[in-house]
């Protein structure tokens, strides 16, 4: 094949290559921010206080003055035959404890996001009765070092939720999360306060669910583009070898010398 011939080819086959990948995208992957349907968190040492519409979501670790917050996500805009790519479940911080005893630094902490497995109330939730929780499929994320607040700087913490949103995919109810310090009880007081869905100026404050997936319409349309791409490039190849193959000896010695 000819080095002018192998060019085509090879700008062909890249320009196929970008249709069928824009048309993908363009058809078959999704990415929905989903903001709480509920949220809320709870004090050991108050264990029958709820506050279901406080503006902020505090997690704490301290003996016996442990801190847990909740939040529930409706999905079912999600398509339930949709293939989850991604989920992340994002908090925007507030404030956090610095180290001056007896709180100490809350940057390094891990927290957990763990998967609730019954139902539970905004306005009802206490640590009394706090809903349970399984830790399979359990994700952790470390306390950032930048301060928050109410107007800047925007920090957030991020959890990977991916195989979380699949159960719910495959049908295990969907209870919401629980977030909570890996290792409560600490010596010192931690806490990080997050902003929630209430009593705040704007979406831009509310915890989210950002979720990537795959409309199975989608993939039937990429087949379809990877087919005619098929097709395209063995119409060209068949062409192109039947135009060799015709050509005569003598003609292909003469177009070799010039």
């Amino acid at each position: 094949m000819k080095s002018g011939n192998r060019a085509i080819v090879i700008a062909l086959i890249l320009a196929l290559y970008a249709i069928t990948t824009i048309g993908f995208y363009a058809t078959a992957v999704t990415t929905v921010t989903l903001y709480p349907s509920k949220d809320s968190y709870a004090w050991e040492s108050v264990p029958d206080a709820n506050n279901g519409k406080s503006d902020n979501f505090e997690i704490t670790s301290y003996a016996d003055h442990n801190m847990r917050g909740w939040v529930e996500f409706n999905t079912s805009s999600i398509p339930a035959d949709a293939w989850i790519m991604t989920a992340q479940l994002r908090l925007r911080l507030w404030q956090k404890t610095t180290d001056s005893p007896p709180y100490g630094d809350s940057t390094g902490r891990v927290y957990g996001v763990y998967e609730i497995t019954e139902p539970w109330g905004e306005m009802t939730v206490t640590w009394a009765h706090q809903p349970q929780y399984t830790d399979l499929h359990h994700s952790t994320s470390t306390v950032p070092t930048e301060q928050g607040g109410w107007y800047a700087p925007i920090v957030l913490m991020s959890w990977d939720i991916t195989d979380v949103m699949i159960d719910w995919q495959h049908g295990t109810p969907n209870y919401g999360l629980v977030v909570r310090d890996t290792q409560e009880n600490a010596t010192l007081l931690y806490s990080t306060q997050f902003f929630t869905h209430d009593q705040v100026p704007n979406e831009t404050y509310f915890p989210r669910l950002v979720v990537t997936y795959v409309n199975p319409i989608g993939v039937y349309i990429l087949a379809v583009l990877i087919g005619l791409e098929s097709l395209l490039l063995a119409m060209w190849i068949r062409r192109h070898r039947s135009s060799s193959a015709n050509s005569t000896p003598l003609t292909r010695h003469a177009e070799s010398k010039g």
